[in-house]
């Protein structure tokens, strides 16, 4: 093969009821000039076979097996095995739709260093607006840093951007985390990004349905997350020219979002959690004012009748032992 064009990188682990479709969406559009590296982590079901099965059909692909070491691991490999100009990272229950490459690699070729693209999803979430056409740098969206880092994620998300491989130089993944990798991976390789293209259009499906997708189990740690990557994002809009006052506003916003987020997850998920340290996650979320002002909206959005005036008079009065008991009697935690 001549110079690789375009690098996709998909993480395997168990995913063979829906690697071919993955598969089958990129290749049935990529570039001659293109790599689909698929990295088996250590997968247990018929993934590795698939996956070299679908080596041996398309020069195009390449393998990877390793060792368990989750999907950061997996994507670092696979990072340093392409050898594209331009690298997407796709994930194995996802898949691309129809024209994404027509779309997206001319404007890298004309010199963009990365390219964003809209997102669907199949529990039907409010789409994103997303702008059109080349910005010279990502400061022309000062003043609205908001709405991409925090109501939407559009600067978070891994799967709606291709970047320049030479972007990605020096950046990685940190293995050791297990949320918000992707955050603090994009922040810095946008941080080494001029300019960027956007196009309005859903080119990627993402298939959050799954029991396993973060939205829909059991996690504690939202709260230890935010802490531990507010220095980068506080960082990359400093970078991008955010004014004093509007980092100061994104951070409580995003602080608001994650302490809803993680009082969704107490409230809606079940799993075994003991009862001290539910009372004491229910107490830090709800400990700083603008926080509980942003999970007693959350509360009015999605209850009503009992539930709302119970949670809501709960939330005012920070009764975190009162929430965790709710908790607990609902999930069987």
């Amino acid at each position: 093969m001549s110079e690789v064009l375009l690098s996709v990188i998909v993480p395997v682990y168990n995913a063979a009821a829906t690697l071919e479709k993955c598969a089958a969406s990129v290749l049935g559009q990529a570039p001659e000039a293109a790599e689909l590296i698929l990295v088996d982590d250590g997968s247990a079901d018929s993934s590795p076979a698939l996956c070299d099965e679908l080596a041996a059909k398309d020069s195009r692909v390449r393998v990877i097996h390793q060792k368990n070491g989750g999907a950061s691991a997996a994507r670092n490999a696979g990072l340093a095995a392409a050898t594209g100009r331009y690298v997407q990272f796709v994930d194995a229950d996802d898949w691309v739709n129809p024209g994404l490459y027509d779309a997206a690699l001319p404007p890298l070729e004309a010199g963009a260093d990365v390219c964003f693209f809209g997102v669907d999803t199949l529990l039907g979430e409010v789409k994103e607006t997303l702008p059109s056409g080349r910005m010279d740098s990502l400061a022309s969206l000062a003043g609205n840093f908001a709405y991409y880092l925090v109501d939407t994620g559009l600067f978070a998300a891994l799967y709606n951007k291709i970047f320049r491989r030479a972007a990605l130089d020096g950046v990685r993944f940190d293995e050791a985390l297990k949320v918000n990798e992707d955050l603090l991976f994009c922040l810095s390789a946008l941080e080494h990004c001029g300019p960027a293209y956007f196009i309005p259009a859903a080119y990627y499906v993402c298939d959050n349905r799954a029991e396993g997708s973060l939205s829909r189990r059991l996690r504690t740690d939202l709260l230890d997350a935010e802490e531990y990557t507010r220095p980068a994002v506080a960082a990359f809009l400093a970078r991008f020219g955010a004014s004093e006052e509007e980092t100061r506003q994104v951070l409580l916003k995003r602080q608001g979002g994650v302490a809803a987020a993680q009082c969704a997850m107490l409230l809606g998920r079940k799993g075994a959690l003991p009862f001290g340290e539910c009372r004491r996650l229910f107490a830090r979320l709800l400990a700083p004012a603008h926080c509980r002002d942003a999970v007693a909206d959350w509360v009015q959005r999605c209850y009503t009748g009992p539930a709302r005036l119970v949670y809501g008079a709960c939330v005012r009065l920070r009764l975190a032992g009162a929430l965790a008991l709710v908790r607990t009697l609902r999930a069987g935690g």
